[in-house]
């Protein structure tokens, strides 16, 4: 692509707290990488960890960074040594987790947990954590995490389906089946995917808890039971709301230990539990005798490994309601006032999303 200029805007982070709108020169996609010009990318919780520095030095193992994970756009230029069917024009969705392909995890399709993802030189990389993302005007990709977008689909269609894959991920981690009893925790992003997953799945009722205004958009988009944590008890709800036998599956999205407790404490006997949430570092004490002998599944759930594709064809086929996602949009020179409105959940934000 001959247009394709010597630099570009992106919102780079120096440290904690300080990111600036400069102008910076394009990456280099040669021989192998995919250079793409970003439409779209929003903002996720990590991004506001990242921003203020909780999660150093993992991530960014460097600064000056360029974050942004949850990307889309056009395909501008592809190396000469690059494999691969796109084309220049391709609209396309960015996978962020790239394994090294060679461990044995990687092998058996399990890349997000790479086994040389703690090793600098391991070639694990995850684009906008230890990598440069896409807060930015153009995006770099290996081909093959690059996915195509139905004609159908829209940028912001796009932004949502980095959270709908974790969903995804999350509910064959706990081996949803039709007719089961969910309770979800937490309703933010995921959590709102949680729910409409399960719903289109076959759920017999579902339960979610949290605060605020995102429970109204929980409502909205069909939980059966709603349930306020500032005025009652998750636990006594869902037990009195099932004669005291618990739920089919958890989804436990919010991360504070508590919550995770709530988790185990409202699967029935012989349930299954699947943590999402991530709280810092914090120790979490679970009465182990009940997990024993209720024989209570506990799963861990990260990223979305070979989701995409049927996360896209979800969204394509309209089960997923983007309008009560997708709640702002701001260009890249608002960065930080995007940042601190999405920190701060003014206006009933879901997710923000950036517009290079």
């Amino acid at each position: 692509m001959s247009d394709i200029p010597e630099t570009m805007k992106a919102a780079v982070t120096h440290g904690a707290h300080e990111v600036r709108i400069e102008q910076i020169a394009v990456p280099d996609y040669e021989p192998d990488q995919v250079l793409v010009k970003v439409a779209a990318c929003g903002i996720c919780g990590t991004d506001i960890h990242i921003y203020e520095g909780h999660m150093r030095p993992m991530w960014p193992p460097f600064y000056p960074f360029i974050q942004g994970h949850e990307w889309a756009g056009v395909v501008a230029a592809i190396g000469s040594g690059a494999k691969t069917d796109l084309q220049v024009g391709d609209r396309v969705i960015m996978e962020p987790t790239v394994g090294c392909g060679a461990c044995a995890t990687c092998i058996r399709g399990d890349y997000h947990i790479c086994e040389n993802a703690a090793k600098p030189d391991g070639g694990y990389k995850l684009l906008g954590h230890t990598a440069n993302g896409a807060f930015s005007e153009y995006g770099l990709a290996p081909p093959n995490n690059l996915h195509k977008m139905p004609d159908s689909m829209k940028w912001e269609d796009a932004v949502i389906v980095n959270q709908v894959v974790i969903a995804l991920h999350a509910l064959e981690r706990g081996g949803v089946e039709p007719a089961d009893t969910v309770a979800i925790l937490g309703p933010g992003l995921l959590g709102l995917a949680v729910l409409q997953l399960v719903k289109m799945m076959g759920a017999s009722k579902t339960f979610i808890t949290g605060r605020g205004y995102r429970l109204g958009i929980a409502e909205e988009l069909g939980a059966d039971r709603t349930i306020d944590i500032t005025k009652e008890d998750p636990v006594e709800v869902v037990m009195n709301e099932t004669d005291g036998r618990g739920v089919d599956l958890v989804i436990e999205c919010a991360g504070p230990p508590e919550v995770m407790r709530q988790a185990v404490d409202m699967a029935r006997r012989g349930g299954r539990v699947v943590l999402e949430g991530i709280n810092g570092g914090q120790e979490t004490a679970f009465n182990t005798d009940r997990i024993v002998l209720d024989e209570i599944a506990i799963f861990g759930g990260r990223g979305s490994p070979n989701c995409y594709p049927r996360a896209i064809q979800i969204i394509a086929d309209g089960h997923i309601a983007i309008d009560k996602m997708l709640t702002h949009s701001f260009a890249l020179d608002d960065f930080n006032e995007a940042m601190r409105m999405f920190k701060a959940r003014e206006d009933g934000v879901m997710r923000v999303m950036l517009t290079p």
